[in-house]
């Protein structure tokens, strides 16, 4: 989703979320998922609604997300 709606983003790891950048406009607190093995984690989809309006993305980010 971040490739498609926000091009240009930054990831950057911390010890329990990932940091998300775009432009000047930043998220900072997306969870990592459960501990343990953390590919591919389910996150909680207010975690991902919180960032596409904090990164002003939450248009093109409905297209991959089930919102009502």
């Amino acid at each position: 989703m971040l490739d498609h709606c926000a091009p240009g983003y930054n990831l950057r790891e911390t010890k329990h979320h990932w940091c998300v950048t775009l432009g000047s406009a930043v998220y900072p607190t997306l969870p990592k998922g459960p501990h343990g093995d953390r590919t591919n984690p389910s996150i909680q989809i207010g975690h991902i609604k919180q960032m596409a309006r904090q990164l002003s993305i939450l248009d093109c980010a409905k297209e991959f997300l089930q919102l009502k």
